[in-house]
């Protein structure tokens, strides 16, 4: 098998009548189901389904095999390499600090927030958007979510105001207000805030507080802060909280803090839920766009992120490592992705599951 690869196909290209195009192997390639030449009757393909364990993706061989996902070890440790020659490990550090101390005094100190918000400036404007976006979609300790989506929101938020075309004071701001958005959490009850299943009904009234509670700890600064802060989670539709504003009455910075924090929030691993791809995510953004979010801004969000995708490396669902080609604005779930010159569109059933 050292000289051969795998490609995908459907289970349900194969039919009866037909003889086999090539040795057909299991959906995780560890079995050969079919040889080359072979006539295929509607027995082989019954026994085909049972010994693929329900699975719709089958493998023919061709050339030298696929490449396949690092060990998690590994990918860990490239992960550890990137944030220490970027910076990002000691904005963590900063944030536990500022979250600790949230935490223990019910306060913020705003000069302490203010250092970490130009931190994060400094490194918005030193940093490629495509590293950024590298440690926003890598995967990262679930004990760590809380300080590390303060840090993508801020991110992703920074960015934003890069493709909007903002002015530096403007950028900065929108990274302040992302990385204080979610604040009021830490003054949240740890033991629903790092539960390990769904929350109940009465457990997520408590956490709806927590835009409140940002507000709150939010005094000494300005208004219209501490409301862009307060309206994170408010939708178009008047149908979020903790306010029910409506369209415009949500204040911009709001408006475009929410699409990061859903971007980020879904494409973290969690404590109760596994990352979902960056494409999927694209996907759902498009989806509820002009109802729950602003659709000029999910509208520049959708334009740039895609370009910052393009060439980035992802582990599909047969534990392959593609490179991505391109990103159909009409398909966003599923990308053109490319192996040793293949191209493969990806499908239900054959899904980038997380981004290098």
């Amino acid at each position: 098998m050292n000289e051969l690869t795998l490609i995908p196909v459907l289970l349900e290209t194969l039919k009866p009548g037909t003889l086999a195009p090539d040795d057909v192997y299991s959906h995780n390639s560890s079995q050969m189901l079919i040889k080359c030449g072979t006539l295929i009757d509607e027995r082989t393909l019954e026994r085909v389904k049972n010994l693929n364990d329900g699975k719709k993706t089958v493998f023919l061989a061709g050339l030298p095999p696929a490449p396949t996902a690092l060990p998690q070890a590994e990918m860990e440790e490239r992960r550890k390499t990137l944030e220490k020659e970027t910076g990002y490990d000691a904005l963590t550090h900063e944030t536990v600090d500022l979250l600790s101390e949230i935490s223990t005094s019910k306060s913020i100190e705003r000069k302490q927030l203010l250092k970490v918000t130009h931190s994060l400036a400094d490194r918005i404007n030193e940093a490629n958007s495509s590293v950024i976006l590298s440690l926003v979609n890598a995967l990262a300790p679930v004990d760590e979510y809380l300080q590390r989506h303060c840090i993508n929101t801020a991110f992703l938020n920074g960015l934003m105001g890069t493709w909007m075309g903002l002015k530096q004071e403007e950028i900065t701001r929108l990274a302040l207000i992302g990385l204080l958005h979610d604040c009021g959490k830490a003054l949240m009850p740890p033991s629903i805030l790092n539960e390990y299943r769904r929350l109940t009904v009465t457990e997520f009234e408590v956490i709806k507080t927590h835009p409140m509670r940002s507000y709150e700890l939010l005094a000494n600064f300005p208004e219209d802060i501490r409301m862009a802060a307060r309206g994170h989670h408010e939708k178009m539709n008047g149908r979020g909280y903790p306010d029910n504003l409506k369209g415009k009455d949500i204040p911009y910075e709001s408006r475009v803090t929410t699409i990061s924090d859903i971007y980020d929030a879904l494409v973290a691993q969690r404590a109760y839920k596994e990352p979902r791809s960056p494409f999927s995510v694209l996907a759902l953004l498009k989806r509820v766009a002009g109802d729950e979010l602003d659709p000029a801004l999910v509208d520049i969000f959708l334009e740039n992120m895609p370009k910052e995708l393009v060439g980035k490396q992802v582990v599909l669902s047969n534990g392959t490592v593609a490179f991505v080609r391109s990103v159909d604005m009409e398909d966003m779930e599923y990308p053109v992705v490319v192996q040793y010159g293949n191209e493969i569109k990806t499908s239900e059933s054959l899904h980038c599951t997380s981004m290098y």
